[in-house]
C-alpha cells in the first residue's frame, strides 16, 4: 500500500480529493489540519496506507526526500481566479483568524474591494497589524500561491486540475483512473480491479461533509469579477493563467 501526500493550492478541492483517496480500502488519515510550510517535514514520517494533506510550496530537495521515503504526491490545482473568489468568501464566512478578515470587516466593505486586495495585495494599518501572522502586508494571491503551483512541473508528482474532477462524469472517471495508475502498478494486494476501486472512491465523495465547501463551480469568477478586478488580475497574473492553460491570451 502506498504512502500518499495530497498537496494542493488552497481552495482547489483539497477535501474533494481527500475524500476520493480515502475511498480506497484500508487508507486512513489521522490528521485534523493541513501541514503548512513550517512543519511539512513531519510528512516524511507517514506510514503505508496513510494519506495526509498539505499546502506546501515547491521545494526541489523536499521532492527528492519524498521520493526517497516512497511517498507519492497527488497535487491538485485550480484556476487562480476561482481560487481568489473562493478565498474572499471563505475569509468572510469561515476564517476570522485570517489576517485579511479585519481589513474586510473594517476597511474594505464591498466584494470588489476585497477581491482587489486579494489580487493586488494590501498593507495592514493600525490595529490590522496585530494579526496572528505578524505580517505587515498581504502579498496578493499570485505571490502567495505561485510556488505551490510549481509542483505541477515535477516529474515525481501526479498533478491534476480541480476542473477535471468536477467537469462531468467522464472527466472525473478518467482522472480517478489516472490516480489509481499512478499509485499502483497492479492491484493484486487489494484483490480488485481498477474499475471496482474507481466505484469505491467515487462513492466516498460527500460535499456536505466538507466544512470548506461552498459552490465548487468551474468559472464562478465570471459572476464575481468586475472590470476593475479583471484589469488588476491581468496585470498581476494574466500570463500565469496562459501558462497554466486556462486562457490563450489576455482577451477575457
Amino acid at each position: 500500500m502506498p504512502k500518499i501526500l495530497v498537496n494542493s493550492v488552497p481552495k482547489s478541492g483539497t477535501n474533494l480529493l481527500m475524500q476520493i483517496i480515502k475511498g480506497i480500502p484500508g487508507v486512513f488519515n489521522e490528521q485534523s489540519i493541513s501541514y503548512d510550510g513550517v512543519h511539512f517535514r513531519e510528512i516524511l514520517k507517514i506510514k503505508p496506507n496513510q494519506v495526509v494533506s498539505a499546502h506546501i510550496p515547491f521545494n526541489a530537495s523536499f521532492s527528492q526526500e519524498l521520493k526517497s521515503h516512497s511517498i507519492q504526491q497527488v497535487f491538485i490545482y485550480r484556476d487562480l481566479r476561482d481560487v481568489a473568489v473562493s478565498l474572499v468568501h471563505f475569509i468572510n464566512n469561515k476564517l476570522p483568524q485570517h489576517p485579511l478578515f479585519t481589513v474586510f470587516t473594517k476597511r474594505l466593505l464591498t466584494f470588489e474591494e476585497q477581491l482587489n486586495a486579494v489580487i493586488l495585495g494590501i498593507d495592514f494599518i493600525g490595529e490590522e497589524k496585530n494579526n496572528q501572522s505578524g505580517i505587515e502586508r498581504y502579498p496578493g494571491i499570485y505571490e502567495e500561491f505561485r510556488m505551490i503551483y510549481e509542483w505541477r512541473k515535477d516529474s515525481n508528482v501526479f498533478s491534476i486540475r480541480y476542473e477535471d474532477l468536477i467537469q462531468d462524469d467522464k472527466s472525473k472517471d478518467k482522472t480517478i483512473l489516472n490516480i489509481i495508475d499512478y499509485l499502483w502498478e497492479d492491484l493484486l494486494d487489494l484483490n480488485m480491479d481498477k474499475f471496482q476501486l474507481l466505484k469505491l472512491m467515487k462513492q466516498n465523495i460527500n460535499p456536505n461533509a466538507s466544512w470548506t465547501f461552498r459552490k465548487g463551480k468551474i468559472g464562478g469568477w465570471q459572476e464575481e469579477f468586475t472590470e476593475v478586478n479583471k484589469k488588476n488580475f491581468k496585470k498581476v497574473a494574466g500570463e500565469f493563467l496562459i501558462d497554466l492553460g486556462y486562457e490563450k491570451n489576455n482577451k477575457w
